[in-house]
């Protein structure tokens, strides 16, 4: 009888071990829980500071309107109404229209000149007055930034090559009329209205780009 005694409690002892050890492991795996938590809502939280991150930088380099050139900008023209930037962007002078690179126009005696060369030429020592400054307004189909520029002597370069008569004032296309200009340089026979020209939209449509 002693015997099954002992070996009915070398039974129990065997069958309530399994629980004990489950018992062990409860509070490791409770311990677990809040820490799988935490890790997720701190992915989270830097998941969305990236985010927030990649926004600011698109904000600040892809935005459509540039700031505004400074003193010491780099920049070059192309021909007579149209600038380049250091950066490779275009920008086009606001509110006129001046004759293109390869055209040319008539002197009162009829002969030809180079007026859209020596549009290009007198813009480029405009821009070279110093503390050139541009703003930009808005953007042409051909994606170039419209601006105002400005420099030392030149609130409104713009103006300056319609009252000269290296460019004519687009007028009621932007808003933005140089009508005063345009008739004191026609009126003193100043550039282009010394003799006849084509206008430079005429122009383009009978010689259209090629690239």
């Amino acid at each position: 009888m002693a015997r099954r005694k002992s070996s009915t409690r070398a039974s129990s002892a065997r069958k309530t071990t399994p629980t004990s050890r489950k018992r062990t492991q409860s509070p490791a795996k409770r311990a677990q829980a809040p820490t799988k938590t935490l890790a997720n809502q701190l992915g989270k939280v830097i998941a969305l500071v990236l985010v927030l991150g990649l926004v600011l930088l698109i904000q600040r380099y892809c935005s459509v309107t540039p700031e505004p050139f400074g003193p010491d900008a780099n920049i070059v023209s192309i021909d007579g109404d149209s600038l380049r930037a250091g950066d490779g962007a275009d920008y086009r002078i606001f509110g006129i229209d001046a004759p293109e690179l390869k055209q040319s126009c008539k002197e009162a005696n009829g002969d030809d000149w180079l007026c859209g060369r020596a549009a290009k030429v007198r813009l480029t020592k405009l821009i070279k007055a110093g503390n050139l400054t541009c703003a930009v307004k808005d953007t042409d189909r051909y994606g170039r930034h419209v601006a105002l520029c400005s420099a030392d002597g030149l609130p409104d370069i713009g103006e300056t090559l319609v009252r000269e008569g290296y460019a004519i004032d687009l007028g009621g296309k932007t808003g933005y009329a140089y009508a005063n200009a345009e008739r004191e340089a026609r009126e003193a026979k100043r550039g282009i209205w010394r003799g006849t020209f084509q206008r430079p939209s005429a122009w383009r449509q009978d010689n259209p780009r090629s690239d």
